[in-house]
């Protein structure tokens, strides 16, 4: 272009060079083919690709991560499975997976982990109810 000013609306490059107004970015019309990512601000260079933590590519939404909750409450509930515990991890298990179950239920089914919540239960349960037949089976044994 040139190294002069031509008139008004003609702007500066980082080269030092002046261009007209329509070659400006700010009015240039956005790529049918790259479409903005929201996770950059306005201007901002794309992120470079890597085999480590790439990115989501652009428009894809961010991949939800699984409610902590119902994880916790499938582990606390295996937990349980221990006989020095007493069953106590697996009333936390239980009591977990129902806050997760309804953390879920308030984001609309969104967050993923339902069936962990739900599995968490159902193994706190179940080894509750197992915990407390070997002790009626010991007792009733010993009579």
């Amino acid at each position: 272009m040139s190294d002069t000013s031509q008139g008004p609306g003609w702007w500066q490059a980082s080269d030092g060079k002046w261009y007209p107004p329509e070659t400006h970015p700010s009015r240039r019309p956005p790529s049918p083919y790259a479409a903005p990512s929201p996770w950059s601000a306005p201007g901002a260079p794309p992120p470079a690709s890597s085999s480590w933590g790439s990115a989501p590519p652009s428009g894809a939404p961010p991949q939800q991560s699984t409610n902590g909750l119902a994880v916790a409450s499938l582990v606390c509930s295996v937990a349980g499975i221990v006989p020095f515990f007493f069953g106590i991890p697996c009333v936390v298990g239980i009591v977990l997976g129902f806050v997760a179950r309804n953390q879920i239920k308030q984001t609309g089914g969104a967050q993923p982990g339902r069936g962990l919540a739900v599995a968490g239960i159902a193994v706190g349960f179940s080894l509750i109810g197992l915990f407390l037949l070997i002790v009626l089976a010991t007792t009733v044994s010993r009579n």
